[in-house]
């Protein structure tokens, strides 16, 4: 990392971008924390104020959170001008914390060109104000089933956050974090973006596009036992891949049973997907360890570097060194 990064010339002179957190009664706290960090050790950083945030919530005293701390909060509700970042934050139960008032007052920042987003549960609330009707969103994995029985015209991805176009949205915990990173990096670099990484001693950081973890019934949206036995096997076994007519055997079924069903629930072979999840495992090695590549195709079933350079590039469209860079 280049500890001697530091922001953009424009972003030295630019004025303080301005964040708010609009808290939602039961918000989670790591939720708000952790993207807050990430503001103000960049601030730390850089030797000048790159953002200022403030802290809304109804009532303008406090909000409670779900680990029982009351947080004080800057202000009630206010109308933001135009282009100002808005994130609502919430937690548990966020089906039972809207209500006419906050949808009306979202609806408002949105006509005055605010850029709201949420982290952790928050995509519901927005959903419910039709703020992300046709839109993509990242939400925390446990509302997946939800989302899709109330909001069937909201697309939801298994990323940790998504900032691929408006609304951004992050799923929970330390996704915020990584959201706000993304966001320094876009706009002050990726080596200065690293370096505040470094400082809060993250060495796990999620870019975008990589997934949460998440249970399979929930990843895959199935109860299927033979899809769900079958995966169980195939994460047990990522260093030394089983074949297929081996992993029918711990099941109890036919080889051609479990090429059925993943054809049926994934619309790929079982070998196929194997493939994808060790790729899957070797993509995360790369980006949070120091191990070399041969040690990765090693960690994830490939019996060579050459072969799994091969493997990496036709799935991911780049060569495993070119994380190295």
């Amino acid at each position: 990392m280049e500890k001697s990064a530091q922001p953009s010339a424009r972003s030295q002179t630019a004025e303080p971008e301005e964040i708010f957190f609009l808290l939602i009664e039961g918000f989670t706290h790591l939720a708000l924390s952790a993207s807050v960090e990430v503001l103000r050790v960049a601030n730390m950083l850089s030797g000048r104020e790159l953002y200022r945030w403030a802290l809304m919530a109804d009532g303008g005293a406090s909000q409670l959170s779900s680990n029982g701390l009351e947080t004080r909060v800057h202000s009630d509700l206010i109308n933001l001008r135009a282009g100002k970042e808005l994130y609502i934050v919430s937690g548990l139960n966020v089906e039972a914390r809207g209500s006419r008032a906050l949808t009306n007052y979202l609806r408002v920042q949105k006509r005055h060109g605010v850029e709201i987003g949420a982290l952790c549960s928050a995509a519901y609330i927005l959903a419910e104000a039709g703020v992300l009707a046709g839109k993509t969103c990242a939400v925390h994995w446990e509302y997946h089933p939800l989302f899709r029985e109330r909001f069937p015209d909201v697309e939801l991805t298994q990323e940790a956050f998504f900032a691929r176009a408006r609304p951004y949205t992050a799923s929970g915990g330390t996704a915020g974090a990584e959201l706000m990173l993304e966001l320094i990096s876009r706009a002050h670099g990726t080596s200065f973006a690293r370096q505040v990484a470094d400082q809060l001693v993250l060495p796990a950081v999620r870019a975008e596009g990589d997934v949460q973890r998440m249970p399979n019934h929930i990843r895959y949206g199935t109860r299927n036992r033979i899809l769900l036995q079958t995966l169980d096997y195939m994460s047990a076994h990522i260093e030394d891949p089983m074949t297929t007519p081996e992993i029918a055997s711990f099941v109890g079924v036919s080889v051609r049973q479990i090429e059925r069903v993943f054809r049926k629930c994934l619309g790929c072979s079982p070998g196929q997907h194997y493939k994808r999840m060790r790729l899957e495992h070797a993509k995360s090695l790369l980006a949070t360890t120091d191990l070399s590549v041969i040690q990765i195709a090693l960690a994830s079933g490939f019996g060579s570097a050459s072969h799994f350079s091969r493997a990496y590039r036709s799935e991911f469209g780049e060569t495993p060194h070119s994380q190295f860079r």
